[in-house]
């Protein structure tokens, strides 16, 4: 190991039992049968991981890198981006065959494991040896902190002067934990501490420190080129770096809510009320990930029945066919059910937001809320990680998962899955328009490579993912099929239909999934999209309802677009999960010349200036004036600026002042973690 690279630290948590793999898909002869398998639970939960949950807390006081332990250059901090612990749970049976690969630097077990695999743990080499839950403390705590420190890598690092004040945090005080990281760099640990111990709201509390470091790190970031030693120029730099951070600093936000569909309460046999030991552990999924992110945890009820309700009458219409009237309406009803579940000071956490993380089996980003005029995930970076079945959640949430880089080179993997008959032959079209795009798009750019395969059968699919491992994103190009009596969401690969549930396969990093509704959310349908989360990607797009196929053209070819064009240089997009938010954020002009054949006409249209309407729109007229929350009226504003400078007041009013136009673009969610997935081979910038 080189001496000048910090330690990442890993910790190891043995239990006693065989780790639970919680079958995606259960088929079973008989309700009874199902509902004894589900025993209950809410989310699924593997009750033999109860006894580690002291170790869980445990880990998350402790420091993630070794630059946790000692005074870090302000600079350096600013680099930070996604630092969780790394938490490896394994049953106690798998430390002999597993434990040479883990280099654990701390291994904590249950006490009830076996004498071999606590011996066997004693005799590793790790750096802070083997300790049994019962034997956590606050003296060990601090202990292992300075033992870490002591044994650093970067040997010229100073002591933090904090680094003794440590105190175990339980229940709404675990509030505090994302903040504290931060707070013993400037020495603030004692503050942050009497705050939160006497506080009578502890979010409202830990907001304000979260808020207050970030900005107070910002406003150092800004003053970064101050030369000299001249105080009062320094002061006056820094307080107007403090100005420009007070009004441009975003916060990431971290999002808990649990709940299930009724359906799977009455067929499934699941808990109406969630057990005490979940939302023990879900509260664990959102520290650790609000801890990685420096995040604000917001930890929301269980879900009414009535939401999800109103998202299954949703998808179940838009399969149907309704009026874009209604699905207005029904996104504004959820956006007002949520609204109510939210305390003042959360709301005002989720408009300072730039990403949002949500544990949840409900799209929480669908709804429109406030004053907007479009969902929630369309200005709103949003990451989605489905709760159930809770065991692989938990299991996936707690390592540190890698971040992946397009910047040197992407190859995408695109595999046609629509028959090319004459039923498909529109349908064909769009994807092959994507191909020709993206063929285009790599002879202008090396670095964008395109591998192409008609794959009409699931052995078929499953030999072109193998041979191209080497891609850094698989597009399927396939129809979605939702069967609703066995409530599964699934691809049609040629006739055969899939449900991806296998164990012989593993997919690129990130799958992007161009077919109708193959992530409905609204009945708990056990869907594709979230099958290749376990089959290795890292981030997977799904949509909820039957799509468009010209309309999935314009999204996918924007987004390939800008992830090309990051890779050539451009700084306007960072990572994937920034890239799909521009894209959704300006779709709103190309969804109303969709709706409308002669508004198609018209803005594809030449004006009276020789110019292309949709390009003077895009190009010229919207840049700077379209805001996220109001990204609709902002369009229809600008529309009609062109339409009265053609003496065309009151043309295409139909369309433009009664929400007659499909949203299309709200109805695609990410699931995973598409924000460690970066476009460009830049320094990461902290939130």
């Amino acid at each position: 190991m080189s001496y000048n690279i910090p330690k990442y630290y890993r910790y190891v948590i043995l239990f006693k039992g065989e780790m639970e793999d919680v079958e995606p898909i259960i088929r079973v002869s008989d309700l009874s049968e199902l509902k004894s398998i589900n025993r209950g639970r809410m989310h699924l939960f593997d009750e033999s991981l109860l006894s580690i949950l002291p170790a869980i807390d445990y880990c998350l006081h402790m420091p993630r890198t070794e630059l946790d332990t000692y005074d870090t250059d302000t600079e350096v901090l600013d680099k930070a981006y996604d630092v969780p612990q790394d938490i490896v749970i394994i049953p106690d049976k798998l430390i002999f065959s597993v434990l040479h690969l883990l280099q654990p630097t701390l291994i904590i077990y249950s006490d009830d494991c076996s004498e071999e695999a606590k011996n066997k743990a004693k005799s590793c080499d790790s750096e802070l040896g083997a300790v049994s839950i019962i034997d956590l403390s606050q003296r060990l705590l601090i202990s292992q902190w300075n033992m870490l420190f002591e044994n650093r890598n970067l040997r010229d690092g100073e002591k933090l002067v904090d680094i003794d004040k440590q105190y175990f945090l339980d229940g709404e005080k675990q509030l505090l934990l994302p903040a504290l990281f931060t707070a013993r760099q400037y020495g603030k640990a004692d503050s942050a501490y009497n705050a939160v111990f006497n506080s009578a709201n502890v979010f409202e509390t830990c907001a304000n420190l979260i808020w207050n470091q970030l900005v107070h790190h910002n406003a150092l970031m800004s003053c970064k080129g101050f030369e000299g030693a001249d105080g009062v120029a320094f002061r006056k730099m820094y307080a107007e770096g403090m100005k420009s951070a007070e009004k441009n600093t975003r916060i990431n936000v971290v999002i808990t809510m649990p709940g299930v569909p009724q359906r799977q309460i009455n067929y499934g046999g699941l808990a109406s009320e969630i057990p005490n030991a979940e939302k023990k552990i879900i509260k664990l999924l959102g520290v650790h990930r609000a801890i990685a992110k420096e995040a604000l945890f917001i930890e929301l009820p269980v879900i009414e029945k009535e939401l999800f309700e109103k998202l299954n009458e949703l998808e179940v219409n838009c399969i149907q066919g309704t009026n874009n009237k209604y699905v207005h309406k029904v996104l504004r009803d959820i956006g007002k059910m949520l609204e109510r579940k939210f305390t003042k000071a959360q709301l005002w956490a989720v408009n300072r937001a730039k990403h949002i993380t949500v544990f949840s089996d409900f799209p929480i980003g669908l709804a429109i809320i406030g004053n907007s005029d479009t969902s929630l995930q369309c200005y709103k970076e949003i990451s989605y990680r489905p709760l159930s079945p809770l065991t692989r959640c938990f299991q996936n949430e707690m390592v540190k998962h890698r971040q992946i880089y397009h910047g040197a080179q992407c190859k995408i993997a695109f595999a046609e899955c629509v028959l090319n008959d004459e039923q498909n032959q529109g349908i064909r079209a769009c994807p092959d328009a994507i191909v020709y795009s993206l063929k285009r798009l790599s002879k202008e750019n090396k670095k964008l490579q395109v591998s192409y395969g008609e794959t009409l059968t699931i052995s078929d699919l499953k030999k072109f993912i193998a041979d191209n491992m080497d891609a850094d994103i698989l597009h399927i190009s396939g129809h979605g099929y939702y069967d609703r009596r066995s409530n599964m969401a699934g691809l049609m690969v040629g006739n055969e239909f899939w449900m991806a549930d296998e164990n012989d396969y593993r997919v690129p990093p990130v799958v992007v999934l161009s077919a109708c509704h193959v992530s409905p959310r609204g009945s708990g349908a056990v869907n594709v999209a979230d099958m290749f989360m376990r089959a290795g990607a890292e981030a997977v797009l799904g949509t909820f309802i039957p799509i468009d196929a010209k309309r999935n053209m314009v999204l996918i070819n924007r987004l390939y677009t800008y992830i090309a064009e990051a890779q050539k240089g451009s700084m306007q997009y960072k990572t994937l999960s920034e890239a799909w938010s521009g894209v959704v954020a300006t779709n709103a002009i190309h969804e109303m010349a969709k709706t409308s054949k002669k508004f198609f006409e018209w803005i594809w249209g030449v004006n009276c200036k020789g110019k292309i309407r949709m390009m003077d729109f895009t190009m010229e007229r919207s840049v700077g004036r379209l805001h996220g929350s109001t990204m609709y009226a902002d369009t229809i504003l600008i529309v009609k600026e062109m339409l009265h400078e053609e003496g065309l007041d009151g043309k295409f009013d139909d369309i433009l002042n009664q929400d007659n136009y499909f949203p299309e673009s709200f109805f695609y969610q990410w699931v995973g973690f598409p924000e460690n997935v970066f476009c460009i081979m830049k320094c990461l910038q902290k939130q």
